[in-house]
């Protein structure tokens, strides 16, 4: 028989050695091929703050300003008379190429104005959108106004600029104030509680959006769904938001899922980074979707504490996280399929599912391990769960990605009312 104090022994000893081979894992894994190095490293960096200012051609009678939520200029130089250099660097380097711009211009008079668009350690990426009313309406940039030199990795707008101010941004600014105008709507529903999961470096909110229904089940499902960690990615935000939308629809099917399913929503995980119009990071300069296995940083840490109470509930079950982002093109990465998670392969039977119903648009696949420190894997490892980064092409326009969120979401909800009565009943 083992003594007592052999067997803490070996606990301890045990302990010790699953520590180690845990980091051992951390270390090994260096990010992805397009990640910079040490970008699992998740410990606080100092970032370059921008210095918020409105610089001024007096002789040519050309302002162009960043002071305002969610822009990105650091410095503007004069080539000639009407023609201006822009100058964006990111918060940290070395950085994922997501070079975020944000800025206004106007003039004295009216006048045409050249505006190059440079970058320190990225190259360009982003078609403009262009707004000629405060911000209230915008449209994407057309050839007339706007080429993109892809051999220098540069920018360039052409336009008629009058007294007014003229906004130019990388995609349709969605700050902190945009997600707190969206959720009061959100939380008029009964159903929905929006609460503060916890805050940011910078102390503004990080919000959890939780809908849950009366229902007479004894055990009901659960839906995770992670958004906004890189703040340029605008596109699988909003779709992220008509998703969410679907799902606390007054349509029948939306009802009955929410019989059977409570929905665990944080869709803007990185509120500083999208206010201070980050190209990647939060406030310390850290890529959040690389911080889920020491949660170094308060916004992922905040997300995790809120979560992980659903482990003790005899309640509640989790079925499935989603992760919204945005790349160069429509793609899921779900996890491998030799890999064991439930439900079976849910992940590549809704994607066959979406290119049915949406034949027009194309929606890719690339499955990956899970042996990076990212939102899916956290969940898998946590739950056991399938898990997919659901990631949206950086230029779908807006009324397709209503649909892709509206038309995958009602396919989700169908097919997981199916695999609750197949595991609960």
């Amino acid at each position: 028989m083992t003594s007592p104090r052999i067997s803490l022994l070996l606990i301890l000893i045990s302990s010790v050695v699953l520590f180690v081979n845990g980091c051992k894992s951390s270390e090994e894994f260096s990010g992805y091929s397009y990640d910079p190095e040490g970008v699992t490293e998740t410990t606080d960096k100092e970032i370059e703050s921008q210095n918020k200012r409105t610089i001024g051609f007096r002789d040519d009678g050309v302002w162009i300003s960043n002071e305002f939520s969610g822009s990105r200029v650091n410095d503007v130089v004069r080539v000639a008379a009407g023609h201006y250099e822009l100058r964006i660097r990111p918060e940290i380097s070395p950085i994922n190429n997501s070079p975020w711009y944000g800025f206004q211009v106007w003039a004295d008079d009216s006048t045409e104005v050249t505006l190059d668009l440079t970058y320190t350690d990225g190259r360009h990426r982003y078609r403009p959108d262009i707004s000629y009313d405060g911000g209230e309406s915008w449209s994407k940039a057309d050839s007339t106004l706007y080429i993109r030199d892809r051999e220098n990795g540069k920018g360039r707008i052409t336009l008629d600029i009058g007294t007014e101010p003229v906004w130019i941004s990388a995609q349709v600014p969605q700050t902190t104030r945009e997600f707190r105008q969206w959720s009061d709507e959100i939380a008029l529903n009964p159903f929905v509680q929006r609460s503060v999961a916890g805050t940011s470096h910078q102390g503004r909110p990080v919000y959890q959006l939780k809908i849950s229904e009366y229902s007479d089940e004894p055990v009901k499902g659960v839906i995770l769904i992670y958004g906004r960690q890189h703040p340029p990615e605008i596109p699988g935000y909003l779709t992220g938001l008509f998703f969410i939308e679907e799902l606390i629809s007054d349509s029948e099917l939306a009802k009955q899922f929410r019989e059977y399913f409570d929905v665990w929503a944080f869709p803007m995980m990185n509120p500083d980074g999208a206010d201070n119009g980050h190209w990647r990071a939060n406030a310390a300069g850290i890529d959040l979707n690389r911080d889920w296995q020491y949660f170094n940083q308060p916004e992922t840490a905040a997300v995790r504490n809120a979560i992980l109470p659903l482990q003790n509930r005899s309640d509640r079950k989790v079925f499935y996280a989603i992760d919204f982002h945005s790349t160069g093109q429509t793609i899921f990465y779900p996890i491998l399929e030799e890999i064991d998670t439930f439900p079976h392969l849910f992940t590549y039977r809704w994607l066959d599912g979406i290119r049915e119903k949406l034949p027009d648009l194309e929606v890719n696949v690339e499955p990956f391990p899970t042996d990076s420190p990212i939102a899916k894997n956290w969940s898998h490892f946590t739950f056991g769960i399938d898990a997919v980064t659901y990631e949206v092409w950086d230029n779908l326009p807006k009324d397709e990605l209503e649909q892709l969120g509206v038309q995958s979401a009602q396919l989700f909800m169908e097919m997981m009312i199916e695999e609750f009565e197949k595991e609960m009943k």
